[in-house]
């Protein structure tokens, strides 16, 4: 009997030991919280594209690069091996800066035989440009805008670089740290790419190599595509615009509204156009490109919104609106609604309007191949065209134009038979447009 009252004595300690040991630990446990952090976190990010932002150099490139030595002129759309070519400029720095302006024209008059071309489809800010695309921190004049970059290779100098206003009156002179030879060097890695382009002198802004317009001679080979598209969701497009708040939905006429005390969605089923305001935002966008582009980027990118090869293609600093467009092959894609498009305005303290199309590609693959007519008979036809002022043309390009089976109004024919074929298009007084048989087109 006493044995008894001796075991249960000892359990009886062990219990409540082990009893103040637990709640000893309990006390001072700190759970991990490590892998729900990073689940939560994943959950809570918005996207409707890959998670991964694309570079500025991705963005904002150039239109077309054409290299003019002596009497021979060879070009290429800004393709992937042509901006990566271009990183070189990240490489170096900008050792004087110099403010060139004129009357009429800039003469330019000390240019050698030897220029690299690189034309772009916009106004761009000159201090974007080398701040954000090439991180190179130099002051150049508030709010210059540019079209045109030409680059003097001249083997007895280093690189200098003109960047040329649109209307060709003013061009900042940036002496650069480039080595000419070593530039010239990795360009000969790119002569595969090049093809014989052509000069247009289209009016009296163009009196040198520096300020004609350049285009393909005789395009040849130019591929075509075949295209499948995906839907983009608009729920995560509400979530990631209204955050989260209640939304009130009403449908009419194929279209359905989305709207709460901060913003506004108009969404086009059959179309698959999505556009948003923000009620928060006054109509005051902001013009000054060198604040609405980085930030409509960087926006943008948050979400994964270039969802394909977006590029900034206009911005328009008179309304405020900036648009990014769909590339291939270096190539713009042009369609009759905005599909193709992502447009942007940017207002006083955040994004005031956001438009875009919802699909993104799928899968592209090779549709043949198909040769245009040479840039001298598109030149000739429009010349002769009485409803066309030859002066005002602004560039001549081969793009793509993305085509559907039975017609552009139905979401459904765009997804299952869409083709990119190539076309040359105008930009004709400051408007873009596909060009047939001597007259322009509305894209």
């Amino acid at each position: 009997m006493q044995t008894k009252e001796i075991i249960k004595s000892i359990l009886l300690a062990l219990l409540v030991l082990s009893s103040v040991i637990l709640t000893v630990m309990i006390w001072n446990f700190s759970p991990d919280l490590t892998d729900a952090d990073s689940t939560d976190q994943s959950n809570s990010t918005k996207a409707i594209g890959p998670r991964f932002n694309h570079d500025f150099d991705e963005i904002i490139t150039p239109l077309q690069m054409v290299h003019v030595e002596n009497s021979t002129i060879k070009g290429s759309p800004a393709t992937s091996r042509v901006n990566q070519f271009l990183s070189l400029l990240s490489e170096e720095h900008i050792t004087k800066v110099e403010d060139i302006q004129n009357e009429q024209v800039i003469l330019l008059r000390d240019l050698s035989d030897n220029l690299l071309i690189l034309d772009y489809p916009t106004d761009i800010p000159l201090s974007v440009y080398l701040n954000d695309v090439f991180d190179i921190s130099v002051k150049v004049p508030d709010r210059f805008m540019f079209d045109r970059l030409v680059l003097d290779l001249n083997d007895r100098q280093e690189v200098i670089i003109y960047a040329l206003q649109s209307d060709r009156q003013r061009a900042i002179k940036l002496t650069t740290s480039i080595n000419a030879n070593d530039m010239m060097q990795r360009l000969k890695s790119l002569n595969q790419d090049l093809q014989p382009y052509t000069d247009i002198i289209t009016d009296r802004t163009a009196i040198n190599k520096a300020t004609y317009l350049y285009a393909p001679k005789e395009p040849k080979d130019i591929k075509s595509y075949r295209t499948i598209f995906n839907s983009i969701n608009v729920e995560d497009l509400n979530a990631i615009l209204f955050d989260d708040t209640p939304i009130v939905r009403t449908a009419n006429s194929g279209n359905m509204t989305y709207n709460n005390n901060t913003g506004v969605v108009s969404y086009d089923i059959e179309k698959q156009t999505y556009d948003y305001t923000n009620l928060s935002e006054d109509d005051l966008s902001t013009r000054n490109m060198t604040i609405s582009i980085p930030r409509t980027i960087d926006f943008i990118n948050k979400h994964g919104g270039f969802t394909d090869d977006f590029r900034l293609f206009q911005a328009n600093h008179k309304k405020g609106e900036i648009t990014y467009q769909m590339f291939q092959d270096g190539r713009p894609i042009f369609y009759s609604n905005q599909l193709n498009q992502i447009r942007t305005i940017w207002g006083e303290r955040g994004l005031f309007e956001y438009s875009r199309g919802l699909l993104k590609t799928n899968v592209t693959i090779d549709n043949g191949e198909k040769d245009l007519e040479g840039a001298e008979e598109v030149r000739a036809a429009l010349a002769n065209n009485n409803e066309i002022d030859f002066t005002q043309v602004e560039h001549m390009i081969v793009g793509y134009k993305m085509k559907t089976k039975k017609g552009p109004e139905s979401a459904q024919d765009v997804q299952n038979s869409s083709q990119f074929i190539p076309v040359w298009f105008i930009q004709y007084q400051n408007q873009w447009y596909e060009y047939q048989d001597g007259e322009l087109i509305e894209t």
